[in-house]
């Protein structure tokens, strides 16, 4: 990797660090606008029964339109500029009024509903989700209820979100019997989930049975239900489980490709090679995503005798793009096959290569140094699945905190700005706070992991000393010296010129002479 960008990927961490019932009216058009879709202003049946609406003054100044409004008449303004897709306006008149009325208030909660839904239209997605989330642990009437979670269902699907809030507090601590539909298996199977997660494996049981069978969630339900039985040791079960999925329509591509990849890795385990390679080959993610697959492609290829299809694999690795990734195995895979083969300096060479890899992070992790100064494993944190989640979520919330400042710029009402810079610098500081210990517990797993592999790495060096010796014995002084045929077919081979092409990694195949029946120079110190 070149020194510029390990400079800018160890920066843009090192920052993390550093900062480390009452209303009747109401229209669907709210929530189907922020799933995508084209919609206009409230649907023209649903009709206010607040006095006084249609003779509101629509254009009036927003800064002092409604600075005179107080009660109702403050809410009926709010809802008409709502209506008329000013949201910046309405987000403020909606928060003047939480402010002046007392929570009992009848159109208190519609309020809430109102300003989240404002705010998410103005790009402040997190805000919207913090205060309809407290909204819908109010417990308001269940109409407020659904609509809230289904913006939240749509966002979940889209967008990073905070998990601990939206998902653990709100979806998963209270019932919803009320909900129906997609709404009702997207509940379901967090609350199935989370049981389980906590032990509760019949109540999840009750819930993930409620699912509606061939729904999205039924499939998500079906991943983690073979996950379950890999867990507990019931392949046969957690195969059947990956197939059923592969089978059935879920649209969802990242699910189908980790479904293949689990599956590849089990039909590995059972010694079936070529339908492991070919599930391999079927994940549809980009291949520069793939360093692991590439690696257990490999391994595979080595399995089933492909030595020189299982070398070309590895010898993708050298790629640029492939820098970044965690990968010691790669070079204990290619050492195996070069002493396979009897390449016996080579294979010295690559456990010699590892050491060298990784030295300083080795030597970090001896001298017990700071995470922060270990850059090579610094980099390689993001690619773990719940750092890279918050760290998304971190990336949301600094980019609405920047159109932030640029709304109150604007001269957008003071009172509400003030609140939205509160809620997202406290947001920052705690999404920053759980980036770090996700890291440092990251950090100690990959530590570990490099520990164990420089221990193979020297087990390594050793059996490859022990067979340089048995080698040179049975050439020499065996009976019977093994010959082995090097006749090969006529192949056009074009030389490499130092350039990787994306779509030629995985075809690489690397030409191996197996070198176990000739004398070796070194040969001599054996005699």
């Amino acid at each position: 990797m070149s020194s510029k960008r390990i400079f800018i990927f160890a920066m843009t961490l090192s920052v993390i660090f550093m900062l480390v019932s009452g209303c009747r009216f109401f229209s669907r058009d709210i929530v189907e606008k922020d799933s995508g879709l084209e919609t206009g202003s409230a649907d023209p049946d649903h009709q206010s029964s607040a006095p006084g609406i249609d003779r509101l003054n629509e254009s009036s100044d927003k800064s002092n339109g409604f600075a005179n409004l107080t009660g109702p008449m403050l809410f009926q303004e709010g809802y008409a500029r709502f209506e008329a897709q000013d949201y910046e306006t309405a987000a403020a008149i909606f928060f003047r009024y939480r402010q002046s009325v007392s929570p009992d208030d009848s159109d208190y909660q519609w309020s809430a509903f109102f300003l989240g839904v404002s705010l998410k239209r103005l790009g402040f997605s997190h805000a919207a989700a913090d205060i309809l989330a407290d909204l819908v642990a109010r417990n308001p009437n269940p109409k407020i209820v659904t609509y809230c979670l289904e913006m939240f269902e749509i966002m979940d699907r889209n967008q990073p979100i905070d998990r601990d809030l939206i998902i653990d507090q709100v979806v998963c601590d209270q019932s919803y019997d009320f909900a129906e539909g997609e709404l009702a298996n997207f509940i379901h199977f967090y609350q199935g989930a989370y049981d389980w997660q906590h032990g509760f494996s019949g109540w999840g049981d009750v819930h993930f049975q409620q699912i509606t069978p061939d729904s999205y969630y039924y499939y998500q339900y079906l991943y983690q239900r073979a996950l379950r039985h890999v867990q507990d040791d019931e392949i046969d079960a957690a195969i059947q489980d990956f197939k059923t999925i592969l089978r059935g329509s879920t649209g969802d591509h990242g699910l189908h490709d980790r479904v293949k990849k689990n599956l590849a890795r089990l039909l590995y385990e059972r010694g079936e090679y070529v339908l492991a390679d070919e599930m391999y080959q079927d994940i549809e993610r980009s291949l520069l995503k793939q360093s692991e697959t590439l690696l257990e492609r490999a391994w595979a290829h080595y399995r089933m005798g492909n030595a020189e299809k299982a070398m070309g694999l590895l010898y993708a690795f050298e790629a640029p793009s492939f820098e970044i990734y965690f990968t010691p195995e790669y070079y204990l895979l290619k050492s195996f096959i070069y002493k396979d083969v009897c390449h016996y300096r080579r294979a010295l060479s690559i456990v010699d290569e590892f050491r060298k890899r990784y030295a300083a992070a080795l030597e970090n992790i001896y001298s017990r140094g700071d995470m922060t100064e270990n850059q090579q494993l610094l980099l390689l944190l993001l690619h773990k699945e719940g750092v890279r989640r918050t760290w998304d979520f971190l990336n949301l919330l600094t980019a609405e905190n920047e159109s932030l400042r640029k709304f109150s710029e604007s001269g957008s009402d003071p009172e509400l700005s003030a609140f939205l810079g509160r809620l997202y610098a406290l947001q920052l500081t705690e999404s920053r706070q759980k980036l770090r210990r996700q890291m440092l517990d990251a950090y100690e797993n990959y530590a570990d992991e490099l520990l164990k592999y420089e221990e193979e790495a020297n087990l390594m060096a050793y059996e490859i000393g022990l067979d340089m010796y048995q080698r040179v014995q049975q050439y020499h002084y065996g009976e019977e010296a093994v010959k082995v045929s090097e006749e090969k077919g006529k192949i056009v081979v074009y030389p490499f010129q130092s350039e990787f092409w994306n779509d030629e990694l995985s075809d690489y195949r690397v030409e191996l002479p197996n070198k176990c029946n000739q004398a070796e120079e070194w040969d001599i110190f054996f005699k």
